[in-house]
């Protein structure tokens, strides 16, 4: 070992190198960001490196926030450096196409590819030993071998994901990155274990994977249909991911090394336990809907504050089982009254924090029913991310009066979720809740508008 090794481009570097210097630029690394962290007052936890880079844009960070980030990525550049030049050698050395160190910049993913290029021998050029079991119990036929690969990933994935859910009431990364990885990886590995396989095989094994690993969580009640069309894209996403750098693998080595397929098994349930006990807590977002309504203000707000029923939804996003609002009702006036908004699955109960008519109306939650009512084939199904994993903290209405006589209503909802990767989940979240916002803006402005 040299330090040439972190700073040249050119040669190859061995596992147990690119392990040893992994390690050691991880720990450097890691306790300069604790340093800087204890520096602006903030706490820094291993997971970090993938539920910060999710969380926040640049422009939502107060300005203290955004020096501490400014630190943590100057801190981070020769690391960078380091790493990708690591992971160059690394895929050198076994072999391995370099288009592969893009997962390198991936959250989660770069930590599964650390392992795995840790866990695969360089390639060598004379014959290679094969391991008479895995010959033995791996069928040699095109279809046999593929419903072993996708049987043996399936139960082993089930039986992680019943852990995640189950016991560690988990749903981040381990759950929707690290187990698709492992269909589309472990699934083509096992698949091509006897034969030379082709990009379009090694797909076809993944995608069978995912659609199986679908299809028996609903049938065990680990989710409802709505939730497993929301969170497809992304499993499937990852799944290719993972199928690509088993296809890599299959595709340099003359004997494929199945060391690699552990690594995911050991890794995911342990990064599963590292995320419940940090219990990171979400960052807070807000969504504005807002729409032009031909009323004065006053009549407007009238109509707000507690709307009538509202008609039966057209939209299909409301037929399949999300939570839309009936009407709202309140008690007294001014701050202190308490505002009820009735869901399909029950009421949000609101307090008033700001009452200025008739231009601003902000209310807190302090109860608040499902998010969903999940479609199955079981009554009553209960799903542990309906409970908590979704929060409203607060809303408001924000009426600005048009100099035409006209009103501008404005409907904010400001939440969190502890579901990760909070990129992906906040696209669905933030449209279901303009949704929302839309159908009780459209009634109030259908009533203000009636009341003229």
């Amino acid at each position: 070992m040299n330090i040439k090794q972190l700073t040249t481009w050119s040669g190859e570097i061995n596992r147990r190198d690119y392990l040893i210097w992994g390690t050691i630029l991880f720990a450097v690394k890691y306790n300069l960001d604790r340093l800087a962290g204890f520096a602006f007052n903030k706490r820094w936890y291993i997971s970090d490196y993938f539920i910060q880079a999710d969380q926040l844009a640049v422009q939502e960070l107060n300005p203290d926030d955004q020096i501490f980030y400014l630190v943590l990525l100057l801190l981070s550049l020769p690391f960078i450096w380091f790493g990708t030049v690591l992971c160059v050698k690394r895929l050198r050395n076994a072999k391995l196409p370099a288009w592969a160190v893009l997962f390198f910049f991936i959250p989660f993913i770069n930590l599964l590819l650390f392992l795995i290029l840790s866990a695969i021998p360089e390639r060598k050029d004379g014959n290679e030993i094969r391991n008479n079991f895995l010959d033995r119990l791996i069928p040699r036929s095109k279809y046999g071998s593929a419903l072993f690969a996708v049987g043996i990933v399936l139960v082993i994935s089930l039986a992680i994901t019943g852990l995640l859910i189950n016991y560690l009431n988990d749903y981040g990364w381990s759950l929707f990155v690290g187990i698709p990885f492992f269909l589309g990886f472990g699934s083509v590995l096992i698949y091509g274990y006897h034969k030379g396989l082709r990009y379009k095989e090694a797909m076809g094994v993944a995608l069978a994977s995912i659609l199986f690993f679908n299809i028996i969580i609903f049938i065990l009640a680990f989710e409802g249909i709505i939730c497993i069309v929301m969170g497809f894209p992304i499993l499937l996403f990852i799944a290719w991911i993972g199928a690509s750098i088993g296809y890599a693998i299959h595709d340099s080595q003359k004997v494929v090394h199945l060391n690699a397929f552990a690594v995911p098994i050991v890794f995911i349930p342990l990064m599963g336990f590292i995320e419940n006990l940090e219990n990171r807590m979400p960052p807070t977002v807000d969504v504005t809907s807002e729409i032009v309504i031909d009323a004065p203000r006053q009549q407007v707000w009238d109509q707000l504050v507690a709307f009538s029923r509202i008609d039966e939804p057209i939209e299909l996003i409301f037929k399949t089982g999300i939570a839309y609002p009936i009407h709202a009702e309140i008690e007294g006036t001014g701050v202190g009254a308490v505002r009820k908004c009735n869901f399909t699955t029950g009421a949000f109960i609101e307090p008033i924090l700001i009452w200025d008519e008739p231009s601003l109306l902000q209310f807190g939650v302090h109860d608040q029913p499902p998010p969903m009512m999940e479609l199955s084939i079981y009554n009553d199904l209960e799903i542990a991310h309906l409970d908590g994993y979704f929060k409203s903290v607060k809303g408001q209405f924000k009426l600005e009066e048009l100099p035409n006589g006209q009103t501008r209503l404005q409907g904010t909802t400001w939440y969190h979720h502890d579901i990760w990767p909070s990129l992906y989940w906040k696209q669905w979240s933030d449209y279901i809740l303009h949704k929302i916002h839309l159908r009780v803006l459209k009634h109030i402005k259908a009533k203000a508008e009636d009341k003229k």
